[in-house]
């Protein structure tokens, strides 16, 4: 039996749905896989050149430069990222966020003044800024809405897979190759990633034309990047930071002025009115200050401790597993309990496991299982948080909104290493190992506050709008009735006896002229006309 044209061409547009399905978890999943690799690379190095005469004797606040030099311009561009992607299409701005990723990680290799290395690393990050936005924006925008929560939990699980592969085989390449072979696997991988964008549907477009914000979007990266070098170099520069951190306000001031009075601002600001965006985006920002932070802790205490590389990669790897398998457990229960509930439970794990390395002298069997209770609890912050604040916004904005939460992240880490490098070279606590204890003191600090945030958005019982919207249709419907009832009675008034709607009750007999005498017989007066709001207004009643 011969199939109709129509069947045939169905089942070609199914399939290729399914294909560009399959290539767009793919791609946002490598895109993420990528970010997280070059992130743990970065930290892998810092820990090599801190306990090498690689590093040349550098303070450690000078080492992290290596993170945070991409952290800055991944914080400052990924909300203008997210903007323009919606603009001008998600697979174009992904291209070229690649293309500038690929380049810096190429220079990274390649230069070998330090100045010249931490200009690469920010060429990467502003890449890396186009790159988030506009994967998971191209993957949520052309995906039903049932299969927009598993998309996300890949794309968050994608990202400790490239935490667990890099610190797996990145620990190899540091000891036989050299710290700056830690950037090659992102290089490769980006060029794949690239070729993979040709297969890729275009995306959806934002329906307004017009040219975007870019002096709001300087205005915006320029004051992010303050904020983040004031951070860093606060112990450095004393009171010198006051002045950075005046020069941020002025800069996120003058950013914000922007997007009021802007066509198409850098800062979609529609999104902040929604208090579930905000809530999430809180919690985003102390996942990042609590993952990041104790990312560069863990390599940097068992480089302490004198443990040659390779013994260190095998040491973190158990993180790493159980960061990619709680992070697909976690996707699916995220209908179940919630994005805040796994926030609550990936909060309790991490800070419990931060105590528990606390009352240990030493690497022990307890540690080990804290370093897994570690990978579980941000196995299940990453997926909650992403779907806290990347679902609160509508379709059109959902690049814009990627953007905004992933800067959150990004800040929340830059934040959290400038922070725990800090308290390393300069301790609060007493010991042999002061710093690092103030480090994990603290990381369970930032713990208590994302519970605390999420037990509090669990048991609020304000509804968002979200819930309201669903109230404001039964109260229009309720005036419309009555409205509708309204006019029903006064057009029926309007009407002669005989098309009358029947009364429910029965009146009085309505009152009668006097019978008049006809060549047809006695015949009784029309009865008198009603009064009413409409009554004079079409003529005669009867």
């Amino acid at each position: 039996m011969r199939s109709s044209p129509a069947a045939v061409r169905g089942s070609s547009t199914a399939g290729a749905d399914r294909r560009h399905g399959v290539m767009l978890r793919l791609v946002g999943a490598g895109v993420m896989l990528t970010v997280m690799a070059d992130t743990t690379a970065t930290t892998l190095a810092v820990g090599v050149l801190r306990y090498t005469p690689a590093g040349a004797g550098m303070p450690l606040g000078d080492l992290v430069w290596l993170t945070s030099a991409a952290f800055i311009p991944i914080a400052a561009l990924l909300a203008t990222a997210g903007r323009w992607a919606d603009l001008f299409g998600r697979r174009r701005v992904l291209a070229v966020g690649l293309v500038v990723f690929v380049l810096g990680g190429i220079a990274a290799v390649a230069v070998e003044p330090w100045s010249y290395v931490l200009a690469a690393r920010a060429v990467q990050g502003a890449g890396a800024a186009a790159m988030i936005p506009a994967s998971l924006g191209l993957l949520l925008g052309e995906l039903p809405e049932s299969e927009r929560r598993g998309a996300i939990a890949l794309w968050s699980s994608a990202s400790g897979l490239g935490c667990l592969l890099m610190q797996a085989g990145g620990g190899w390449l540091a000891a036989s190759v050299g710290w700056r072979a830690l950037f090659i696997p992102d290089v490769v991988i980006g060029i794949a990633l690239l070729i993979a964008c040709a297969w890729l549907p275009s995306g959806k477009r934002s329906g307004t034309k017009g040219v975007p914000d870019v002096l709001g979007a300087w205005l915006l990266a320029g004051g992010i990047a303050v904020v983040v070098l004031a951070i860093s170099k606060a112990m450095a520069w004393g009171m010198g930071v006051l002045w950075l951190t005046l020069a941020a306000v002025a800069l996120l001031g003058g950013a914000l002025a922007q997007a009021r009075r802007h066509r198409l601002p850098a800062i979609d600001l529609a999104l902040w009115r929604r208090p579930r965006f905000v809530w999430g985006w809180l919690a985003t920002w102390g996942f990042g200050a609590l993952s990041y932070g104790l990312l560069t802790v863990q390599p940097l205490y068992l480089l302490h401790l004198g443990y040659p590389m390779l013994e260190v990669a095998m040491w973190l790897t158990p993180t790493s597993v159980a960061v990619v398998v709680s992070s697909f457990l976690a996707g699916r229960l995220v209908r179940r309990i919630g994005p805040y509930g796994l926030i609550y439970a990936g909060s309790l794990l991490c800070g419990g496991a931060c105590v528990l390395v606390l009352v240990q002298s030493g690497p022990t069997v307890w540690g080990l299982i804290a370093s897994v209770v570690v990978g579980v609890g941000v196995g299940a912050l990453a997926p909650g948080t992403s779907v806290a604040t990347t679902l609160a916004a509508s379709p059109h904005q959902y690049a814009s909104a990627v953007g905004s939460a992933t800067m959150a992240r990004m800040v929340g880490g830059a934040v959290g290493v400038a922070v725990v490098s800090i308290v390393i070279d300069h301790p609060f606590m007493t010991g042999p190992f002061a710093g690092l204890a103030g480090a994990l003191a603290l990381c369970v600090a930032i713990s208590v506050l994302i519970g605390a945030l999420a037990l509090t958005k669990i048991t609020k019982t304000r509804p968002d709008p979200g819930d309201v919207m669903v109230k404001v249709p039964r109260k229009l419907l309720l005036e419309l009735r009555m409205t509708l009832a309204t006019v029903a009675a006064e057009a029926d008034a309007l009407l002669p006896v005989e098309t009358r709607t029947p009364p429910t009750t029965t009146p009085p007999a309505p009152q009668q002229g006097p019978p008049v005498d006809t060549p047809m017989g006695r015949v009784p007066l029309p009865r008198a006309a009603e009064t009413g709001p409409l009554a004079a207004t079409r003529g005669r009643t009867n």
